[in-house]
């Protein structure tokens, strides 16, 4: 951004937006999303392609609806993003042994893999993006947002 353009932000009075809970969100999600950008690019992960991931891990089988609806995403679009995923040979989507119209997602040992690389960068990510704040804030902050989450 050019200094011309952040001087004059710092003009600007944001006392209004600055109580609303929904614009504060959106820019420190901006600001995740740089931070995430920046922290796991080597890996080719992008803040969509990590929850996918992690959610299929944390539960081998999910159902892409199930993936879809946690994660607010349309399905043709996370078809999509499967589809690419199991290309790069990430995730396996099989038919489930119980409903032999639902289709299952699990990892492959080489998604398995590269989610352990995501997670040893996970917690340096996030201290260094909630580096103003104590341990004890960053546990607060997490726990409000979980109130405050709609799952």
């Amino acid at each position: 951004m050019a200094i011309a353009t952040m001087a004059a932000e710092k003009q600007l009075d944001l006392a209004a937006l600055r109580g609303t809970p929904g614009f504060v969100i959106r820019l420190i999600q901006l600001k995740f999303f740089d931070g995430f950008y920046d922290t796991f690019a080597e890996l080719g992960l992008t803040p969509a392609t990590y929850a996918i991931l992690m959610l299929v891990r944390d539960n081998p089988g999910i159902v892409p609806s199930s993936v879809a609806t946690l994660l607010r995403l349309h399905l043709p679009n996370l078809t999509k993003i499967l589809h690419q995923l199991e290309h790069a040979g990430l995730v396996k989507r099989s038919r489930s042994k119980i409903d032999r119209r639902a289709t299952e997602i699990t990892l492959t040992s080489k998604g398995e893999k590269l989610m352990r690389d995501a997670v040893r960068l996970t917690a340096p990510y996030n201290r260094r993006m909630l580096a103003p704040l104590s341990e004890a804030e960053r546990s607060t902050l997490i726990e409000l947002l979980n109130r405050v989450s709609p799952f």
